[in-house]
């Protein structure tokens, strides 16, 4: 029984010595590890879209987004902006303020949109186009504008997804506004637009 007791005992001793101390401990975290010349990565408003139709994800809440991209443009180091930005995502972004609209009313429509999901959107003959959606003051709407005269319909979540780009690349400041082909139908043109703002 005594042998039993001293075997236990070295053994414990051997354990506590082999141990680490917490001077010697060395803890690596991601926070850390982050320089401050890494340059923070925009917001992305179709990566926003594409987490709101994936039912696996949670997405951000509109208001959550739009602190979202605050937050990364005022800790961007990058220096471009306005029409600079136009040559993203193919878009053609909209330089007159007057026909452009809030960063909050362009959030609220893709997030309507997206919420939509597959509630199909109708361009009517004869005509060209038609106003998918607008804000409740009517002075931001998202259009889509065809090239054919026959109808055209494609899903909301489409929409919503155009308008993810067009934000992406006609964002900047407080204002955003422009227009692209829609990825899924390139007969329609997808318009972010404002109104007297």
């Amino acid at each position: 029984m005594l042998s039993l007791k001293l075997t236990t005992l070295a053994l414990l001793a051997t354990l506590s010595v082999a141990a680490p101390t917490p001077a010697s401990t060395t803890v690596t975290s991601s926070i850390s590890t982050t320089s401050s010349s890494e340059e923070i990565k925009p917001f992305s408003f179709s990566q926003w879209v594409d987490d709101i139709l994936n039912p696996n994800v949670v997405a951000l809440t509109p208001e959550q987004a739009l602190e979202a991209y605050y937050e990364s443009i005022n800790n961007s180091t990058t220096t471009s902006s306005g029409p600079e930005l136009s040559k993203r995502a193919g878009a053609a972004c909209e330089t007159d303020n007057s026909k452009r609209m809030p960063v909050a009313d362009a959030v609220w429509l893709v997030n309507t949109m997206a919420a939509a999901g597959q509630k199909l959107v109708y361009i009517h003959a004869p005509f060209i186009s038609k106003v998918a959606e607008e804000t409740a003051n009517g002075r931001s709407r998202i259009i889509g504008q065809k090239t054919l005269p026959t109808e055209l319909f494609e899903p909301s979540e489409y929409w919503a997804r155009a308008g993810g780009f067009i934000m992406d690349a006609c964002t900047w400041g407080s204002m955003s506004g422009g227009k692209i082909l829609m990825p899924a139908n390139q007969f329609i043109t997808v318009l972010l637009q404002g109104e007297g703002y």
